[in-house]
């Protein structure tokens, strides 16, 4: 594919240049000197002369390209190519157009002196330098482009199966710890245990819904949330309060999917461990001068999970913050809070990056 484009992009600018250096040549021709027919011809001879060799030019430039390792030895090859070239088109348009000539054998003879040669072949050697220059250019800044497109589409594939990899670490984390509320509850209340299963289910079917969705809006993923919540919720009853504050204006922004849960998960799981009951969350969502800010905080003092390793692996706050890195580099903001009553996780993500 990319040979055609090249291809076809080289035969446009040939037949667009040589076209304007035709027309450029024979107006300025015609202004300085009478045009004639005779004139006309030359003239013409001498464009289908350069269109050609230049057009010939190219084969050997391009395999001369593929070989050479070090960018400056491109002069040297213009430089040569084109003096090449420029005898060339020179001998052949003297011979061809000394027809035309009064005395043409001997003025032939005269202008193929060396000094003659010189005066006669001065914009032969200006345009076909400057084809050149221009050929190597346009190849260079096209192989360059080509490349950027390449190095560019190495780097999203392997962002992506970077971050597919840090997500699919996360969903057996809220599996694992979902199986467990529900375990907990099937001995103590059994409809409740049903219900947290038909909640687990419609929890699965977002995932499967965007299993191949690296953003998702925010609604969306609050609505996972809401259903990761309803479990937890018929497990603690009146020990667990939720609350939402999310800004209408934040709905339709772009976040990583299941970015959220690690988050929601530890406020649950730690906040259990430290807090005074009822166990407080808050979710909130605002604009602000950076762009988006999500905030979900606890009630309870922070937990170190090297210091519990009963409370799970401890991926998932290191995982949202491996995936906000990969997905954003420097164009995020992650902290935790943490204070002797309550615990918030704060991200900020700046405004162009918040829109599918």
């Amino acid at each position: 594919m990319q040979k055609l484009i090249s291809y076809k992009l080289f035969w446009i600018l040939q037949i667009t240049g040589w076209s304007a250096y035709f027309i450029f040549y024979s107006l300025l021709v015609s202004y300085i000197r009478k045009f004639d027919l005779n004139n006309l011809m030359l003239h013409t001879l001498t464009y289908i002369l350069g269109f050609t060799i230049s057009s010939l030019l190219r084969y050997p430039y391009r395999k001369i390209y593929e070989r050479i390792e070090k960018l400056y030895w491109l002069p040297v090859v213009i430089i040569i190519g084109s003096a090449l070239a420029t005898l060339v088109w020179t001998y052949i348009d003297m011979y061809v157009s000394h027809f035309f000539w009064e005395n043409g054998a001997e003025q032939l003879r005269q202008r193929l002196q060396p000094n003659m040669l010189i005066k006669y072949s001065w914009l032969f050697t200006i345009l076909l330098t400057s084809w050149s220059a221009l050929y190597f250019g346009i190849k260079y800044a096209m192989d360059w482009q080509t490349q950027k497109e390449r190095t560019h589409e190495a780097e999203m594939l392997a962002q992506k199966a970077q971050m597919e990899m840090l997500r699919y670490q996360l969903n057996p984390h809220f599996l694992f710890n979902s199986l467990n509320s529900i375990r907990a509850l099937v001995d103590e209340n059994k409809t409740h245990a049903k219900e947290m299963i038909t909640e687990l289910s419609e929890f699965l079917r977002y995932s499967l819904l965007h299993k191949d969705a690296t953003f998702v809006s925010l609604s969306g993923e609050l609505e996972a949330v809401k259903h990761y919540f309803s479990i937890e919720k018929k497990r603690f009853e009146e020990k667990l309060e939720i609350e939402y504050r999310i800004a209408d204006n934040t709905q339709n922004m772009q976040i990583l999917s299941f970015l959220m849960h690690p988050i929601v998960e530890n406020a649950v799981k730690y906040g259990m461990q430290t807090s005074v009951m009822p166990l407080k969350i808050s979710i909130s969502s605002q604009k602000t001068g950076m762009g988006l800010m999500i905030e979900v905080c606890n009630s309870g003092s922070w937990i170190d999970a090297d210091q519990n390793k009963s409370l799970g692996t401890g991926t998932g706050l290191s995982n949202v913050e491996n995936r906000l890195k990969n997905a954003y580099g420097n164009n995020y903001r992650f902290e935790v809070l943490k204070a002797e009553t309550h615990t918030c996780v704060r991200i900020e993500i700046k405004e162009p990056y918040l829109y599918g």
